[in-house]
């Protein structure tokens, strides 16, 4: 050990200093105060400086080993770390910062508690319990396998660009048992890709509002374009299709999921408006559904009579209010995509999903002659356009035209002549 612990370093004196059984010790340099070298047991010779905080704490830091810097250049490194100190910085204090700061999965876990709790907006209200279920799965199977362990701060555009693309490509793509008869499968894609990165956008809105970072790094990212959905179903599809509906009534399919799949090519609505339908939100009076969570929040929904009769037709169960109860517990239905499976393949249809059903509904409004106002009417469009203010005024034309396209798509669904279907037969076959 040296006689004093402080002497000017030199490569000589470091040279020179010699390893203590069982204990490491420091010399420190007599002309650049702060700056020394630490000596281990084992012999290793590091770098160091030393300092004090504004609130008079002491801290120490290594700026790296002997051999890979010279004494010159730790020297030099040490001028520049401890200018920072005589300007106010506390570099030993922001590395912890930085080794501590929140990660993307801390993100995700604080945005989705405040979420539940009502605490984040969309559309000026709460997000509904679908869209978190959305969201959760969004961030579960995409941004914390991806990007969990990254702290918020390091983030740059290039990073959100590439898990983007890595997601529309199939990084995260998995399928996986979740339980008796039910599996999560998983495949990516370009627009998951994009919505992904639209949801870490959010998150990371609200980290700024927490004062957690400054910038946004999902800003100005070239996402593709969200694919326009061009599918609707001919007349000859319909007539198919209809078929497909008495043959899975000769079969003895589920009666609840036939006549929601009626209901849904019926009235143009979207698939949970349908599914969630409840017996109080049908108003036959003013030929319309008064639905109390659609996509825009509560909604009057123009109801044609044919699908008025279809919905009437169905059994109301004393003790339960939901159109289309589940057969195998409490509540609606909860999904409908198998069936319309089977039915797509008995008709030898393709290509269709409950939004095709409504894409389909408007396609018909527009055949029938309909201004664009109309149609975003009958589909409860929200609308943005000055004439939309209007729209209170023109109630008796929407339940008109609701009346007229429905008729019109229960008409095709019955157009089959070689069979004894007749103009009511598609909601007995439901």
């Amino acid at each position: 050990m040296p006689r004093r612990n402080i002497e000017r370093l030199t490569k000589r004196s470091v040279d020179q200093l010699k390893p203590i059984d069982g204990r490491d010790y420091s010399v420190w340099d007599a002309e650049l105060t702060g700056f020394g070298v630490r000596v281990k047991p084992s012999g290793v010779k590091s770098f160091q400086i030393k300092y004090r905080t504004a609130t008079g704490d002491q801290r120490k830091t290594t700026l790296g080993k002997y051999g890979a810097l010279t004494v010159e250049k730790a020297r030099k490194l040490a001028l520049v770390e401890l200018g920072k100190v005589a300007a106010g910085a506390d570099p030993v204090g922001e590395a912890r910062e930085y080794k501590n700061g929140m990660t993307i999965t801390e993100l995700c876990d604080r945005y989705f508690t405040e979420a539940e709790a009502g605490r984040i907006l969309h559309r000026n209200r709460p997000k509904k319990p679908s869209t978190l279920a959305v969201d959760k799965g969004r961030i579960e199977r995409h941004i914390k396998p991806l990007l969990g362990k990254k702290r918020i701060a390091d983030l740059k555009r290039m990073d959100i660009e590439r898990f983007m693309y890595d997601v529309r490509d199939g990084k995260t793509a998995v399928d996986v048992k979740t339980g008796p008869r039910r599996r999560s499968i998983v495949r990516g894609g370009a627009q998951v890709g994009a919505k992904s990165v639209h949801l870490l956008s959010a998150m990371y809105k609200f980290a700024m509002r927490s004062g957690w970072v400054e910038d946004n790094p999902c800003l100005n990212i070239d996402k593709p374009a969200e694919g326009k959905r061009t599918r609707f179903l001919s007349e000859a599809e319909y007539k198919a299709i209809g078929l497909a509906l008495v043959r899975a009534r000769e079969l003895e399919l589920s009666p609840t999921l036939m006549n929601a799949a009626v209901a849904l090519m019926l009235t143009g609505c979207r698939r949970g408006e349908i599914l969630n339908l409840n017996w109080v939100e049908i108003d036959p009076q003013s030929r319309c559904l008064r639905l109390q969570d659609s996509k825009t929040g509560p909604q009057l929904r123009p109801c044609g009579k044919a699908a008025f009769d279809h919905l009437s037709s169905l059994p109301h169960e004393m003790d339960s209010n939901w159109v289309f109860p589940s057969e195998l517990c409490d509540g609606p239905i909860k999904e409908i995509r198998k069936f319309l499976a089977w039915l797509m393949k008995e008709s030898g249809v393709s290509g269709v999903t409950p939004h095709v059903f409504r894409h389909s509904y408007a396609t018909v409004a527009f055949e029938l002659g309909y201004s664009e106002l109309i149609i975003a009417g009958l589909l409860g469009h929200k609308l943005s356009s000055v004439t939309s203010r209007y729209a209170h005024r023109v109630d008796y034309v929407l339940a008109d035209a609701a009346d007229r396209v429905s008729e019109t798509i229960l008409h095709r669904l019955n157009a089959n002549e070689d069979s004894s279907i007749n103009s009511s037969s598609i909601s007995e076959a439901a």
